[in-house]
């Protein structure tokens, strides 16, 4: 984290980054200004812990990057504890959470940005080890429920994910009579959702309006094609086999396909009692995601830590092979530059966009005071402290446009996705109806555009 700030990135990445910085600034405001920060689309939690965290470091954006940063370390040392925990005798433990967690090309991403990802995957990670700690040791069931709570106030998905573990728990109160311990869940519980109810008083069961989950359907499991508000979009498999990337694509897993096939070929060890708990929730958040009209590594990555647990036993068979043992130190070595390999590829992308973005705003920052109509990247610039009367091309269709206005824009990005949106009908109306001077030019194809005067 400390080497990538260094080189110029500061874990800003895509509009979501910036709506979390723009609702941690707003909850500042809220606590020292009695300003309500208004309704939020999504659970609020981690910005909120940022928002109090940018109190002490000076920066809101540092204190939510420290937050991933933090939370993916954390989440990388419970997946090793609960290895250890449900496999006490086996061998090569760290090494195997070293390679393909810490160094989980998609996960580490996580880990680096300022996104609810890595939060949410602490929170899901802490639930299970907490969950099998008390099925083995009978030790106290409050923290499963709490910490599916905070991951719940986290990312609303996560549901899907903890709620086998949740209804087993409370089967497991029953059963022990442990309804003291079930107070506390419910009382810690209460504190950690107080910020939502808190900011969510106005809109609490906005989460249930979410456009993805009014239009999920088993019929999406098989489609690799999708018009939704977020535009036409296409991707190269259907939703089911995308899915199934956490087994298997080099982003998560590289050795996937051969661990599955030995898992498969070992299924005996799938039937102890923690197998069957991981597969049965993996594979309810895997068909949920199945059925939602789009597709991103970002929200698979969630439940990766319990598919890693899972595929553990047949790396230890893997490791058991004569040729493997012989060369272990180098294949060590090898994995680990392979996932640093892997991790630049994705990260890459990433880094540019960020490089992107502060180039944009410096190159319109002379311009400041002036409206500005925009689309994807008008976050970003908000998010970087410019000083422009904001209009956003997504939100509305516009029709008065005044003399000297701005526009920054790039047709040629959109021109599929946004097809008949908004976007690009802003777009299609300004250009045919108004005289356009370019101001600047962006290498990556934005321009600046100012109005001259109506055709």
């Amino acid at each position: 984290m400390i080497v990538l700030r260094i080189a110029g990135f500061d874990g800003l990445y895509g509009q979501d980054s910036y709506e979390y910085l723009r609702y941690a600034n707003a909850i500042q405001e809220y606590v020292t200004d009695g300003v309500h920060p208004g309704n939020y689309f999504w659970p609020v939690l981690y910005p909120v812990l940022g928002g109090f965290l940018g109190f002490l470091f000076g920066s809101t954006a540092f204190a939510l990057q420290f937050i991933s940063c933090l939370s993916f370390s954390v989440a990388c040392v419970y997946i090793l504890k609960t290895i250890r925990l449900l496999y006490p005798n086996a061998q090569h433990r760290f090494l195997y959470v070293l390679i393909f967690a810490t160094f989980c090309p998609f996960v580490l991403k996580m880990g680096l940005i300022v996104m609810s990802d890595a939060l949410t995957l602490v929170f899901v990670v802490l639930a299970f080890y907490f969950f099998f700690k008390s099925y083995q040791k009978n030790t106290n069931l409050a923290p499963i429920f709490i910490f599916a709570t905070c991951a719940l106030m986290t990312r609303y998905a996560s549901l899907f994910i903890t709620f086998p573990v949740i209804v087993y728990a409370l089967y497991l109160v029953w059963k022990r009579k442990q309804f003291v311990q079930l107070l506390m869940a419910i009382l810690g519980s209460f504190i950690v959702s107080i910020p939502f109810i808190i900011f969510q008083w106005g809109a609490l069961f906005e989460a249930t309006s979410n456009p993805f989950l009014q239009t999920w359907s088993i019929r999406n499991f098989f489609k690799s094609s999708f018009t939704t508000g977020d535009g036409t979009t296409r991707y190269s498999f259907p939703n089911l086999i995308y899915t199934l990337y956490v087994f298997f694509h080099p982003g998560f897993i590289f050795l996937g396909s051969i661990l599955s096939v030995i898992a498969i070929r070992n299924y005996k060890l799938l039937l102890v009692f923690h197998q069957k708990i991981l597969l049965i929730c993996s594979g309810l958040y895997i068909l949920f995601l199945a059925g939602i009209p789009f597709q991103n590594p970002r929200i698979i990555g969630l439940v990766f830590p319990l598919i890693l647990i899972l595929l553990f036993p047949a790396f230890v068979r893997l490791i058991q092979f004569k040729y493997t043992r012989q060369l272990f130190i180098s294949i060590g070595i090898f994995f680990v530059a392979l996932q640093i390999f892997f991790f630049s590829i994705t990260f890459k992308q990433i880094f540019e966009r960020t490089r992107i973005e502060k180039e944009l705003a410096t190159m319109i920052q002379p311009y400041e005071g002036k409206t500005l109509y925009s689309f994807d990247v008008d976050l970003a610039m908000k998010g970087r402290g410019l000083n422009f009367d904001f209009k956003n091309m997504f939100l509305e269709r516009y029709e008065n446009f005044q003399r000297n206005d701005l526009i920054l824009f790039d047709p040629a990005r959109y021109q599929t996705q946004w097809n008949d949106k908004n976007p690009m009908l802003n777009w299609e109306f300004i250009s045919q109806n108004y005289q356009l001077k370019v101001l600047e030019t962006h290498s990556e194809g934005w321009k600046l555009y100012q109005i001259q005067s109506k055709k």
